[in-house]
């Protein structure tokens, strides 16, 4: 691993790891109850709002199932195509490839709307106060949707809406379909609802109060707000991520975060009430970007979990799953609905299972980090499979399966952000194990085994910028180098053990005799270099004489009764201006043979 310089996206990485931590150690219900607040909360302000209540019109509705797509409002409303209409009764409303259009009948029931809307009364002013909502389970894959309200002359109003119909300009956005209803609906005489599409699509009918629908829009803004801002946050945590630790695992989070987020934006209508009903368009970018997420998701999981080293069987089943999920995407830009639609729809229950599985292995493996992954798919896939099996027509339409998916890719957000945290610590972890591991081999290679010493390799590396530094600063560097006397008779007479626990004994005493910052190293042989900044030779001379007399003291053992007393020469030299490394040396080393031609054991300046 590349060792990293401290830095300022360090210190604000070692920040955001702090405050995950927090949230997970301890605040974590705070995130529970506020996600309680914005998403569980409104449904029970929705229930408990009296003036006026929301009315599911499934459940007074009539339902003609897979009509012929020919038939208009002059057929069906006729009395020979009555029979065809039969009580929804907890039917799915849907519609789709294998039943490309079916019809709603309907009548307001005036008795549930409240003071004013009886029989006879005057309703005109009351009339726009309702809204006639369709709220798909994808909300830019219903192609068309059709109102006729009945008019006095026998005839029927027209309103028209749908993924395939482009947004009139004057109409309100909005991330789900409705009409408003002229007085004429409230007349106790049946309207009819139209649906129809190329891709199946299950859908809820609501009649609705306006302000009471612009209440709720903007809670579920709200909500929204929330789950996009966490998106929005963890695409800038992993850039911070990117920056500092260059990991591939951070660019792929990033891609599946942009992924989701564009999904989640056109899935759930939000590219329709920011931008207004784009038909075609819309729709291609939905099965464009649940493609990527689908990609974008099992690449991150194979690089996080390391799969391709862990596990090759999963490797190569989830990047066959990210190829199926660039062919959803393929499928989108191509028009082929129908294939992409159910191709991410049994990828959607597949991939978590499969990913489920990886993370379940990977922490059974000793791999820590996989926890707080295997949490956040967990989210994922239970909100993920109530959405797919909602698409499927297992489950039906309402709030929870509808928002299902969003719920659990934000706490899928967060615990993956947990993950990639104790992922940031373990790589801290290791990468500081990994400088003190060089640090020590460094240390090993610079230091000689028998002595303790700095070795040979150390001196010709340092002692170079300390010439330099001497030379810059313009002050003395001496040099003494000092070496056994009649080494290899102690060698030869005693043994190179002996020998060996002599020279031990010279360097404990150069040691105790210098400063930390002067530089101790075995030369070869039985020489040894010191080198001593900030010194000058009548200075290192006193040094010399203090390790001589040391040495001489410290050497004296008895071996096999026999007395052995070692001594030594040392030779000064300070540095003058010609000095290279070389010559620094062999000045120092012919300052030390000269004192061993005086007699030995005695030292020499040159």
């Amino acid at each position: 691993m590349e060792i990293i310089e401290k830095s300022n996206i360090h210190r604000w990485m070692f920040f955001v790891y702090t405050i995950l931590q927090m949230v997970r150690k301890s605040k974590g219900f705070i995130f529970l109850f506020f996600m309680w607040i914005v998403f569980i909360c409104p449904v029970g302000i929705s229930a408990q709002e009296q003036i006026p209540p929301i009315i599911n019109l499934e459940q007074i509705s009539d339902y003609y199932f897979d009509a012929d797509p020919a038939l208009g409002i002059g057929e069906v409303s006729s009395p020979e195509f009555s029979s065809h209409f039969s009580p929804v009764g907890g039917r799915p409303i849907w519609t789709g490839k294998h039943a490309p259009a079916s019809w709603l009948r309907f009548t307001f029931p005036l008795d549930r709307l409240g003071p004013g809307y009886e029989v006879g009364s005057d309703i005109e002013d009351r009339a726009i106060q309702w809204l006639l909502l369709v709220k798909p389970s994808f909300s830019i894959i219903l192609d068309n949707i059709e109102l006729y309200v009945p008019r006095p002359d026998g005839g029927f109003d027209r309103f028209v809406s749908g993924a395939q119909v482009k947004s009139n300009p004057a109409e309100p956005h909005s991330r789900y379909y409705f009409f408003s209803l002229p007085a004429d609906a409230f007349k106790e005489k049946p309207c009819y609802l139209r649906i129809s599409s190329s891709t199946d699509v299950l859908m809820s009918v609501e009649l609705v109060n306006a302000s009471l629908f612009a209440k709720n829009q903007a809670q579920s803004y709200l909500g929204y707000g929330l789950i996009f801002g966490i998106i929005i946050a963890m695409i800038i945590y992993s850039l911070f991520l990117l920056l500092s630790f260059h990991y591939s695992s951070y660019i792929y989070f990033i891609f599946y975060n942009i992924s989701i987020g564009l999904w989640l934006f056109y899935v759930q209508g939000f590219a329709k009430a920011v931008f207004g009903q784009m038909p075609g368009f819309d729709q291609a970018m939905l099965w464009v970007w649940v493609g990527q997420f689908i990609t974008w998701g099992t690449i991150f999981t194979i690089s996080f979990l390391e799969l391709q080293k862990r596990s090759r069987v999963l490797f190569y089943i989830l990047a066959i799953a990210a190829v199926l999920g660039g062919l959803v995407s393929l499928a989108g830009i191509a028009g082929l609905n129908e294939i992409a639609f159910t191709m991410s729809h049994y990828l959607g229950i597949i991939v978590p299972v499969l990913v489920i599985f990886a993370a379940v292995l990977q922490v059974k493996r000793g791999y820590r980090v996989s926890r707080y992954f295997l949490i956040a798919w967990c989210s994922l896939a239970s909100g993920g499979l109530m959405f797919s099996l909602m698409g499927l027509k297992v489950l039906p339409v309402n709030v929870l399966t509808r928002n299902a998916m969003s719920i659990g890719l934000a706490f899928e957000s967060i615990f993956l952000a947990m993950a990639l945290a104790d992922q940031f610590k373990n790589l801290e972890v290791e990468k500081k194990k990994l400088e003190a591991a060089q640090d020590h081999f460094r240390e090993l290679s610079l230091t000689d085994t028998l002595t303790g010493l700095r070795n040979r390799r150390y001196l010709m590396m340092e002692l170079g910028q300390a010439m330099k530094e001497a030379f810059q600063n313009r002050e003395p560097l001496s040099l003494i180098m000092l070496g056994i006397d009649d080494f290899k008779l102690v060698n030869d007479r005693f043994g190179h053990e002996v020998g060996d626990d002599i020279l031990v004994s010279l360097a404990h005493s150069v040691r105790s005799c210098t400063r930390e910052t002067d530089s101790a190293c075995h030369y070869g042989g039985d020489a040894l270099v010191i080198f001593m900044p900030k010194v000058a030779k009548q200075d290192a001379l006193r040094v010399a004489e203090r390790i001589r007399t040391h040495f001489e003291t410290e050497s004296l053992r008895v071996i096999n009764g026999e007395t052995l007393g070692a001594t030594i020469s040392l030779g000064i030299v300070e540095l003058a201006g010609e000095d290279t490394i070389d010559t620094f040396l062999s000045r120092a080393d012919a300052a030390m043979y000269k004192a061993k031609s005086r007699g030995k054991n005695c030292s020499v300046v040159m």
